[in-house]
């Protein structure tokens, strides 16, 4: 914890209001300033004691390219400003929308040429948007313009799925192993997932319990402590996914989990957890993260996260408003999970509801 004097604006107005005594206007704008400088101070420090720092962002999305760009613009002129620390980037989905293909293509390149410049590497998991042409046009081919741009940089070290039939990829940072979780396709455009679910050609989608139970398997057996990422929550976050579910339960050596989708301030979609950054995951002690949104059109602000990871593979999580410059929270989660529920817990805390 950092000492904070007791002759410090900001410790007064703390006293202040745990004695249950209103601020003034003047006291409240000196608290928020204060609070302001107090999380870029954290960010600071936590900054020179990490080993490794990640850039964490979801959800562009837009109809019309102008709209990409001056979202783009806002967040790339904010981090830059940060002094673009991070060395790789987490896209966790929906970089673009709609099936205007001419459109699609412009926005996916938009986002290439401004990532590109920070030669770093960029892992992408395909999000519901990312679908749309797909979804729209059945009986087409898939088109995916930014999965198709990012594979076009692998060379540069980006990556995202194999096949867009695939269902994770995996990476790793330090000393930990990341598990990418993607939306996917068929070749032949016959069956399709979003939202966290098969959206349609059910009888043909081919990966079933036993394909989640093979991917348990593989991350049971990792010697390397794991994250998981995807567009979606594990069930207990924002919008959660079924399909994501099917994993569960999860292995001891999952410690995190990073998300999009339930844009952030977004009551439409979002409903009552509109404002929720931080989830638990059903019966597990395993933190979920919501990254979104880096757009200002649904959302509030243009936002994304900073990850860093320290020599003891601790997490500092720092979220950050892009629009206004400045960090609005900053989270440090245990690196230790206590464990999961076993089946006979589940099935007397169901029978007590």
């Amino acid at each position: 914890m950092i000492p904070v004097s007791k002759d410090c604006a900001l410790h007064a107005c703390m006293k202040q209001t745990r004695n249950g005594d209103r601020l003034t206007g003047i006291q409240s704008a000196v608290m928020n300033t204060m609070e302001e400088k107090f999380k870029s101070y954290l960010y600071d420090c936590s900054k020179e004691k990490a080993k490794h720092i990640i850039w964490l962002l979801s959800d562009l999305q837009q109809e019309e390219p102008e709209l990409t760009k001056q979202c783009l613009d806002i967040s790339i002129r904010d981090y830059e400003a940060l002094k673009a620390p991070a060395e790789m980037i987490w896209y966790l989905g929906d970089a673009v929308e709609r099936d205007d293909t001419d459109n699609l293509y412009k926005m996916a390149k938009l986002q290439g040429d401004a990532f590109s410049k920070y030669r770093i590497p960029l892992y992408y998991a395909l999000g519901n948007h990312d679908f749309d042409f797909c979804n729209h046009h059945p009986e087409e081919l898939p088109i995916l313009p930014f999965w198709e741009m990012v594979r076009s940089h692998e060379a540069e070290g980006w990556k995202t799925t194999a096949s867009y039939e695939d269902i994770y990829f995996t990476a790793s940072v330090g000393d930990f192993k990341v598990y990418f979780f993607c939306d996917h396709v068929a070749k032949d455009n016959s069956w399709c997932t979003t939202h966290g679910r098969v959206r349609r050609g059910h009888d043909l989608y081919p990966y079933t319990q036993e394909t989640a139970e093979a991917i348990r398997k593989q991350m049971q057996e990792e010697v390397s402590p794991i994250i998981t990422a995807s567009h979606y929550a594990y069930p207990g976050g924002n919008r959660g996914s079924d399909l994501l579910g099917r994993l569960f339960p999860l292995p001891s050596g999952v410690k995190m989990h990073f998300y999009g989708h339930a844009h952030f301030s977004d009551f439409e979609w979002a409903g009552k957890d509109a404002y929720r950054r931080i989830a638990g995951t059903d019966w597990h002690d395993i933190r979920q993260f919501n990254v979104s949104s880096f757009e200002n059109i649904r959302g509030i602000f243009c936002s994304s996260v900073l990850l860093h990871i320290y020599e003891d593979n601790s997490f500092g999580v720092f979220v950050r408003n892009h629009d206004e410059g400045k960090f609005t929270e900053c989270f440090f989660p245990s690196k230790d999970n206590y464990p999961c529920a076993s089946d006979e817990q589940k099935r007397i805390a169901e029978g007590k509801r």
